[in-house]
């Protein structure tokens, strides 16, 4: 089973928001639309990176974007818009990754080139 870590919707300056994210234990989830609903899903053991983006007026409103870099074939690069507390709810998905990535024993090779 899993455990949910955090959930949110993006901000949309008072506007309805039909995307709903989710970061679990196992995977960082993002669901779109109203009447036809498309899922997104990362499994956190492929999480490469993730990057923080606030513009001023973001600052302004408490919120900025988390890009998330990732070894997933259909999304390599995946940006979460408008999220409130970015810092932290990208240390929250770091930790979460990096714990999945232990629990899964998934460990990225790097190459090292001899000169």
């Amino acid at each position: 089973m899993e455990t949910i870590i955090w959930q949110g919707k993006p901000f949309q300056f008072g506007f309805p928001s039909f995307t709903n994210y989710t970061i679990s234990d196992s995977r960082l989830l993002v669901e779109k639309g109203v009447f036809t609903k498309r899922r997104e899903e990362i499994r956190l053991y492929r999480v490469r990176d993730i990057s923080v983006t606030r513009s001023l007026i973001k600052r302004i409103f408490g919120m900025g974007d988390i890009t998330v870099f990732s070894s997933d074939t259909s999304s390599p690069k995946y940006v979460l818009r408008n999220v409130r507390d970015t810092a932290k709810v990208a240390d929250l998905l770091g930790e979460a990754a990096e714990e999945a990535r232990l629990k899964y024993k998934a460990f990225e090779v790097t190459e090292i080139a001899q000169q």
